[in-house]
């Protein structure tokens, strides 16, 4: 006759964590190999002719049912690392996911608000903008300015003639020019000085004649009287016109002179040519 012991309250402490309710483990105490004082059951005699039957799962007689039940038990607990750690992958790539989530939202956050000290660093308007002289070369680099002002250099004579420029000539400026050659033609009983150079310089001025407030108001020249060009003032002005009429008529008479001897000198020449025939 065996004897076997199965354990029916078991360790209540033993697979606490755990996911998994697996089937409880037996001690060594209840393997059958040893007698136990608290739990013992007598099983029947086994007769000769049930040796050939099953035993519903169970170890022949002889052999431990520990065995069996511990090797059923490691099947079910194989499963529980991966359940473990499957659940530990589950939480970081949750944990990932919101942490992502954040900082898209945090990004997006601070696409919205504005750093106001560093674009202030860039911005055209300061708080001295009413002192600056041009305010168009604000926004510009350090190098941009660099060549920006040496291009303006260029255009100018140099520091030894304050930075005179050269103008844009006009139709209207061409002729005060002209008038300025011509000074001395329109003017022969003053004299004045001669020209340097009969090509117009290529960096000049042109000033204009200020009225100063130390002066009587009768002796400044009254406003409906001043004119915007040269040309304009001596359009104006009544002795020049009788004085260019007058040097008009003297012309003409030079010309018509210079006509009459040409014709008187060609009628000569034909005659010659006559008289040789």
């Amino acid at each position: 006759m065996d004897l076997f012991v199965i354990d029916a309250v078991g360790d209540a402490n033993a697979n606490l964590g755990l996911n998994v309710n697996s089937t409880l483990r037996l001690s060594n105490a209840f393997d059958g190999a040893q007698e136990s004082s608290t739990f013992r059951i007598t099983c029947s005699t086994v007769g000769p002719e049930e040796s050939d039957d099953d035993y519903a799962g169970l170890p022949p007689p002889g052999q431990s049912i520990s065995n069996a039940l511990n090797k059923h038990n490691n099947n079910e607990l194989d499963g529980v690392p991966w359940k473990r750690n499957q659940t530990d992958k589950e939480t970081v790539t949750a944990a990932s996911a919101q942490s992502l989530k954040a900082q898209a939202k945090q990004r997006k956050h601070d696409l919205c608000r504005t750093d106001v000290a560093k674009e202030l660093k860039g911005a055209v308007l300061t708080p001295n903008i009413e002192k600056t002289e041009d305010i168009a070369q604000l926004a510009l680099s350090g190098n941009a300015l660099r060549k920006l002002n040496k291009l303006d250099r260029k255009k100018t004579k140099g520091k030894n003639w304050f930075g005179m420029a050269a103008p844009e000539i006009t139709t209207e400026l061409e002729n005060e020019l002209t008038l300025i050659k011509m000074r001395s033609i329109l003017d022969p009983k003053q004299a004045f000085k001669r020209l340097d150079k009969r090509r117009t310089p290529k960096y000049f001025e042109i000033g204009k004649l200020i009225d100063s407030p130390l002066d009587h108001f009768n002796e400044r020249g009254a406003k409906k009287l001043k004119s915007k060009s040269l040309v304009d003032e001596l359009l104006a002005d009544a002795e020049f016109q009788k004085a260019n009429k007058r040097k008009y008529a003297e012309s003409l008479e030079r010309q018509k002179k210079k006509a009459y001897h040409k014709a008187v000198m060609k009628m000569k020449k034909e005659k010659r040519k006559n008289k040789k025939k």
